[in-house]
């Protein structure tokens, strides 16, 4: 799935292909009507595969219309909120569907691939109830990936009830130091931190001579935004002779349209709908300056990982953890956080100054998949030499 949402397990298994594993990446299919190999079929799949890449096991959920229902917000709000204690009281998550249609191929896997250990991201507790009982069929330790907030995603009352039963992981991996303090609430195991990466480091491309801003994904809160606007339009009402642009890419097109009306006259203003990682990256990496709305949800932005990779100063509104500020530091990347528009103001100045240095590339280097990849691998080959 072309978002960051599918992003780290899809980056995860390429590359740990690539470093001579033999990776299946079980998931849903997506399309939706996407024909899956029937479990049957598995095994001579298995053995026609190139393990130069990983083998993609898509599979298309089945039944359980009432958990589909409760996810999209359908019925009335008491009914919802009983399937959604009967769906992770009994099945251990609100994707019973899909848990359904992988059913078939846990028994397949277990005897045709074999696997030394099984790793499933939260992302939904759907995907470690199939990871457990893989696990438990193949005989082999399972890791649980904590990537989501826990508070947020699971029902107060179901918390510490759900954390005991999937107390059973080998290890844990944890998106960052805020993701590990959180879980070290609800979690016993040993865990290793494990950030996602970045596809390619990115040079800035070369200007034409015009001041380009560039937000990019969501803009989680329309005051927070209209204040970040409004740091923006009291710099270029400052400001003489700057032939600017505001560049957007993302779902929120509409709302951002509307809260930068105001730079009307200003400067110029491309708005873009949801655009592929590729061309994200292209944007971010010739901007002058990223700009993003932080949001205290998201325990630790993966935006923030693709803007410093990207080599460019980068302004964050209204605040950010001391995680970002400190990974954002040590490698040399320029990251004003501001609290107020006119410091969004104020850090435009100091960007348009142009005296900010680009940070080193050779610290960059460590924010690839390849490198967070090591640490992956390392935490594999541990698990599994343990448990033989």
């Amino acid at each position: 799935m072309p978002h960051v949402c599918g992003l780290r397990f899809g980056r995860f298994a390429e590359a740990m292909a690539r470093r001579g594993h033999q990776i299946v990446l079980l998931t849903e299919t997506f399309p939706s009507e996407t024909a899956p190999v029937a479990p049957s079929e598995l095994s001579e799949a298995l053995d026609q595969h190139d393990w130069n890449d990983p083998y993609i096991l898509a599979c298309r959920p089945a039944g359980h219309r009432s958990a589909e229902r409760a996810r999209q917000g359908d019925g009335a709000s008491a009914w919802r909120k009983l399937m959604i204690a009967r769906y992770f009281l009994t099945d251990g998550g609100m994707f019973a569907d899909w848990q359904a249609g992988a059913a078939p191929y846990v028994d397949a896997l277990a005897r045709n691939f074999a696997p030394d250990l099984v790793w499933a991201t939260f992302g939904n507790t759907d995907s470690w109830s199939i990871a457990r009982r893989l696990s438990q069929r193949a005989g082999c330790p399972w890791i649980a990936d904590f990537k989501d907030n826990w508070d947020a995603f699971i029902p107060a009352g179901l918390r510490g009830h759900l954390a005991r039963r999937f107390g059973d992981a080998a290890h844990m991996t944890v998106l960052s130091e805020s993701h590990c303090d959180q879980a070290d609430r609800w979690f016993d195991s040993i865990k290793t931190v494990l950030y996602s990466g970045v596809d390619a480091l990115r040079s800035a491309s070369g200007g034409d001579g015009r001041f380009r801003i560039c937000m990019a994904g969501s803009a989680y809160d329309q005051h927070q935004l209209g204040g970040l606007v409004s740091g923006i339009a009291a710099w270029l009402g400052e400001s003489t002779g700057i032939d600017a642009e505001f560049v957007y890419a993302g779902n929120d097109r509409l709302l951002v349209e509307q809260a930068t009306e105001k730079l009307e006259g200003l400067c110029a203003r491309k708005l873009h709908d949801f655009v592929d990682l590729g061309t994200l990256a292209e944007l971010q990496g010739g901007a002058d300056v990223n700009v993003y709305v932080h949001n205290d949800r998201c325990i630790f932005h993966h935006k923030a990982l693709e803007l410093i990779a990207a080599g460019r100063p980068i302004v964050a509104y209204p605040g950010e953890t001391a995680e970002t500020r400190d990974m954002a530091a040590e490698v040399g990347a320029s990251l004003f956080v501001c609290e107020k528009p006119g410091q969004v103001a104020d850090a435009l100045g100091i960007v348009r100054a142009g005296t900010l240095p680009a940070p080193p590339s050779e610290g960059l280097a460590a924010f690839t998949w390849e490198a967070r990849a090591r640490v992956l691998e390392s935490v594999f080959q541990r698990v599994a030499g343990e448990a033989t």
